[in-house]
C-alpha cells in the first residue's frame, strides 16, 4: 500500500477546501476506501478523515421524522429504537448487511457513497468506462455478479444495501460543501453510468453527504425486504425486492424498488401500478413475477437473477400479506 498523508479538517467547510486543493478522497468508516488503497485502485497522497467534525453523528427524531448524522455507525442506526420501530425495513437490511465487525466501524454515509464491487474496475490493470477509459469490459466477460437493468455503457451493480431502502422510503440526502447546503431525494442522489460513467451519487467536488433524513409520513407497518446471495454468513447481494406498502397508511401509496441488478437502485412503478390493482394473493403475485423481467438485457452469465428477482418479489408479497408486519 503506498504511503499517504491524513488531513483531519475540524469542519465541512474545511474538509471541502482540503479535497478540493488536491482531490483527496473522504474517509470515515473507511472499510471501502482502505480496502481500494491496499488493492492499488486509488493511490491518493492525502485522505480526509471526517470522524472529528462534530455534528455528524447521532440520530435525532423531530414530528417530520428522523435525521441520521452521516457517520452514525451501521449498527447504531439498526438497533436504534426509532428505527427499528418506525422504520424497520432499514433496520432489517443493514442487519443483513456484512458482518457484526464492519456494521460497527461502517458508517451509513460511507454506505451509500461507495464505490461498485466490480473486480475489473478494482483491478488496476484494467481501463473502463469508469474510471476513465472506455467501454465495459464484464459486458463481454465474467459477468455472473453485474447488473441486468441499464447495463448498456457499464455493467457494475449499487454496492449499498440499504440505497432501495431510502429510495423507498422517499429519504432525503443532506449534503454540504465549502459555501452551501443542498438536500437531494434520494432517487436522485443515486445516478447511473448513462447520466456520468464517472460518478455513482449526485456529490460535487468539495461535497460531502452529512445526514440522511427519513420522513415520518412514509412510515408504515407493511413492509419486506428479501435478499438472495451465494452465501449467507457473509456476501453482497445478488438481488434484492424492497417493497412498502400503503406508506403513511395512504391506500395504495406503495414502492418497489430492486437493489444489486442496477447501476442505480431501481425504482419499478409498474409494479407499484399492478399493487395497487388488487388483493394481495396468488394471482398478483404471478402478475407481479410475469412484468419484474420487463426492460431488463441479461448479459453471458447473470440470466438466473430474473427467476431469482421472481422468487424475491413473491416471498416479498406474501410476508407482507401476514407474515411479515411489524
Amino acid at each position: 500500500m503506498k504511503p499517504f498523508k491524513v488531513a483531519i479538517p475540524k469542519s465541512v467547510e474545511q474538509a471541502s477546501r482540503f479535497q478540493k486543493s488536491d482531490d483527496s478522497p473522504f474517509i470515515a468508516g473507511g472499510t471501502d476506501l482502505l480496502a481500494r488503497i491496499k488493492e492499488y485502485v486509488v493511490q491518493p497522497e492525502t485522505i480526509v478523515d471526517l470522524k472529528r467534525i462534530e455534528g455528524m453523528t447521532g440520530i435525532t427524531s423531530t414530528d417530520d421524522g428522523i435525521r441520521i448524522g452521516a457517520l452514525t455507525t451501521m449498527n447504531e442506526v439498526a438497533t436504534d429504537g426509532s428505527v427499528t420501530d418506525d422504520y424497520p425495513a432499514l433496520s432489517e437490511t443493514i442487519m443483513n448487511a456484512a458482518t457484526p465487525q464492519i456494521r460497527n466501524m461502517a458508517t451509513i454515509g460511507g454506505n451509500i457513497c461507495q464505490k461498485p464491487r466490480c473486480w475489473y474496475l478494482r483491478h488496476e490493470g484494467y481501463s473502463c468506462a469508469k474510471n476513465g477509459g472506455s467501454g465495459c469490459w464484464a459486458r463481454e466477460g465474467e459477468n455472473e455478479f453485474h447488473a441486468i437493468f441499464d447495463n448498456q455503457v457499464c455493467a457494475v451493480t449499487s454496492p449499498s444495501n440499504i440505497a432501495p431502502v431510502l429510495v423507498a422510503y422517499s429519504a432525503l440526502i443532506e449534503i454540504q460543501g465549502e459555501e452551501e447546503k443542498r438536500t437531494v431525494p434520494a432517487e436522485d442522489f443515486f445516478i447511473t453510468p448513462d447520466q456520468d460513467p464517472g460518478r455513482e451519487v449526485l456529490l460535487e467536488p468539495g461535497e460531502v453527504v452529512i445526514a440522511v433524513h427519513l420522513p415520518s409520513k412514509n412510515r408504515t407497518k407493511r413492509w419486506s425486504y428479501t435478499e438472495a446471495r451465494e452465501k449467507q454468513s457473509f456476501d453482497w447481494a445478488q438481488a434484492s425486492v424492497t417493497i412498502l406498502y400503503d406508506r403513511g397508511g395512504r391506500k395504495g401509496d406503495h414502492r418497489v424498488v430492486l437493489g444489486a441488478v442496477s447501476p442505480a437502485p431501481l425504482r419499478r412503478d409498474d409494479l407499484e401500478k399492478i399493487l395497487k390493482s388488487g388483493s394481495l394473493d396468488d394471482a398478483m403475485i404471478k402478475k407481479l413475477q410475469m412484468k419484474i423481467g420487463d426492460g431488463a438485457h441479461p448479459l453471458s452469465q447473470n440470466g438466473y437473477k430474473i427467476p431469482m428477482l421472481r422468487g424475491l418479489i413473491a416471498q416479498g408479497v406474501r410476508n407482507i400479506s401476514g407474515r411479515k408486519e411489524g
